[in-house]
C-alpha cells in the first residue's frame, strides 16, 4: 500500500492527539495538523509528532499579502513538516511568494498545495456568498492552473474535481482530497464527497479522512480499511466490475491448452462500457506520453487492441494502424494496415499479455517494415515468467495499465475472492503447468 491516507487529527489538545496515535502500535500513519490543534499547542505538537516518525501535513491555509505569506512560510519550513498549504484565492503573486519563503537554503522544501474550494462549499454558496460567477469545475481548474504557474506541487480539492485538475495540469500535479467517507458512513458537514476507492479512481493522490477514522469504535481498523479501499487499483476495479476479468480459484476455467486456470480475461468487453473505455484510453495516453516520449504512431493488435489504439490515437492526435496476426492471403498481402514510414517511432497497443507470443510477432512485423518500436502498452498482463523471459529475449518492453498482483489484491478488497486465495493465485501465475495451486478447489 502507498500509505497515502492522511488522518486529520482535529483534536483540541496535544494530549488527546498523542493518546490517539499511541493506538497505532508499529504503524506510522500520515497525519494532518489543522488550525485547532496548532493554535492550541503551537510548534511543539508538530515536533512531538515528527519525533515519533510520522509524516505531517500542516493544514493552516495561509491567505494574506505576499510578503506576510513569504515570511510565514519561512518559519514553517523550519518545522520539518512534509506538506503545507495556502488558499489559491490569494493570487499567483502570493503563491510565488510562498514558494520563495518555504524553500530552504539547501533548495529543499515541503510539498506546497493550494486550496481551491473547500469541500464544505457548494456551488450555490460559491455563487451567492463569494460572488464567483463561474461554475465549480471551471473555478477549481482555473485555481489549479494558477497554482501550477506559481510553482506549487498540487492542490487541495474535492475528489469530484481531482480528475479535471489532472486534465488541466498533468498527471504529476498532486491532488489531495478531503471530503472522503466510507460508503456506509455519514457525510457530516461535507457537501462534495466520495468513497476512498472512488477517490482513487477519480485521480486523488492522497485522501484526508478525519471523523470516519478518529471517531470510529476501532480507529486502527478504520484506518486500515481506508488504506485498503484507497489502494484499489482503478483499472483492476473496472475490469472486475464489468466482468472483463473473472477470478474463480475454486471453480477453475479450462484453457484451450487443457491448463486449468483460476482467471479468465476478455478485454473486448471494455469496448462496450463507455466509462471503462474512457478510463483506459486516458490511462493509455498518459502511459504512452510518460513511458514512450517521442512516439509517432500507435499500432493496435487484434482484436481489442485495434479499437483502443484508434481511440487513444484520437486522444493524442497521433496516426494509427494495426498489425494482423498474419499477412493476408489475398490483395496486397498486407500484415500491417495503415501508413508506416520506415524509421517512425511506434508503440504497440495490446489488450492482454500472457505468454507474449502474439505481441512479439507484432513487434517483429513492425521492425521488419522498418519501424523503431519503442515498446508495448497493454491493458493487462499476467506477468507469467515465460512471457517475461520471451519479451526480454526479444528486446521488447511492455508497460501494462494493470497487472496480476494488482488485480488479485483489488479483487480481495472488493470481496470477490478470499484474501487467503491470493497466494495460490500467484502460484498459478508463476507456473501454470503446476496444478498444485488447485488443492482445496472444488473440481
Amino acid at each position: 500500500m502507498n500509505h497515502n491516507v492522511i488522518i486529520a487529527c482535529d483534536f483540541p489538545s496535544g494530549e488527546q492527539t498523542l493518546a490517539f496515535l499511541d493506538r497505532f502500535e508499529g504503524e506510522k500513519p500520515f497525519v494532518k495538523i489543522g488550525m485547532e490543534l496548532f493554535y492550541a499547542e503551537g510548534p511543539a505538537i508538530v515536533r512531538a509528532i515528527k519525533a515519533r516518525g510520522h509524516r505531517i501535513f500542516l493544514d493552516l491555509k495561509l491567505h494574506d499579502i505576499p510578503n506576510t505569506v513569504r515570511r510565514a512560510m519561512s518559519v514553517l519550513s523550519s518545522l520539518d513538516v512534509d506538506m503545507v498549504n495556502l488558499h489559491a484565492a490569494g493570487t499567483v503573486e502570493m503563491m510565488r511568494a510562498a514558494v520563495e519563503g518555504l524553500t530552504r537554503p539547501d533548495g529543499t522544501r515541503p510539498i506546497l498545495l493550494a486550496v481551491t474550494q473547500l469541500t464544505s462549499t457548494s456551488e450555490e454558496a460559491m455563487h451567492r456568498d463569494l460572488l464567483i460567477g463561474a461554475s465549480m469545475p471551471e473555478t477549481v481548474a482555473h485555481y489549479a492552473k494558477n497554482a501550477k504557474e506559481a510553482g506549487l506541487d498540487g492542490v487541495v480539492c474535492s475528489p469530484l474535481e481531482a480528475g479535471l485538475v489532472k486534465d488541466a495540469c498533468g498527471a504529476s500535479f498532486l491532488t489531495v482530497t478531503p471530503g472522503v467517507r466510507f460508503a456506509d458512513g455519514d457525510a457530516g458537514d461535507q457537501k462534495r464527497v466520495m468513497t476512498p476507492a472512488d477517490a482513487r479512481a477519480s485521480g486523488s493522490d492522497y485522501i484526508v479522512m478525519g471523523r470516519p477514522i478518529t471517531a470510529a469504535a476501532d480507529p486502527v481498523a478504520a484506518y486500515r480499511r481506508a488504506e485498503a479501499e484507497f489502494s484499489v487499483h482503478p483499472i483492476a476495479r473496472a475490469l472486475l466490475d464489468i466482468g472483463a476479468v473473472f477470478l474463480r480459484p475454486d471453480e477453475p476455467f479450462t484453457w484451450a491448452s487443457g491448463i486449468h486456470s483460476p482467471i479468465y480475461c476478455d478485454n473486448r468487453l471494455t469496448l462496450t462500457a463507455p466509462a471503462v473505455r474512457t478510463l483506459i484510453e486516458k490511462s493509455f495516453a498518459e502511459t504512452v506520453a510518460r513511458e514512450y516520449p517521442g512516439c509517432e504512431v500507435l499500432m493496435g493488435t487484434a482484436t481489442a487492441g485495434i479499437a483502443h489504439a484508434a481511440i487513444t490515437a484520437e486522444r493524442m492526435g497521433l496516426p494509427m494502424g494495426y498489425v494482423r496476426g498474419s499477412a493476408k492471403d489475398h490483395g496486397r498481402g498486407n500484415q500491417i494496415e495503415g501508413r508506416l514510414v520506415p524509421g517512425q517511432k511506434v508503440v504497440v497497443i495490446e489488450d492482454l499479455i500472457s505468454t507474449g507470443g502474439s505481441a512479439i510477432d507484432a513487434v517483429n512485423a513492425l521492425r521488419d517494415a522498418g519501424a523503431e518500436v519503442l515498446g508495448i502498452a497493454s491493458i493487462f498482463t499476467y506477468g507469467m515468467k515465460k512471457g517475461l523471459q520471451r519479451m526480454a529475449e526479444a528486446g521488447v518492453r511492455n508497460v501494462s495499465l494493470c497487472d496480476f498482483d494488482a488485480l488479485c489484491e483489488t479483487a480481495a478488497v472488493m470481496g470477490k475472492i478470499d484474501p487467503a486465495d491470493i497466494a495460490r493465485l500467484k502460484q498459478f501465475r508463476d507456473n501454470p503447468s503446476d496444478e498444485s495451486w488447485m488443492k482445496g478447489a472444488a473440481n
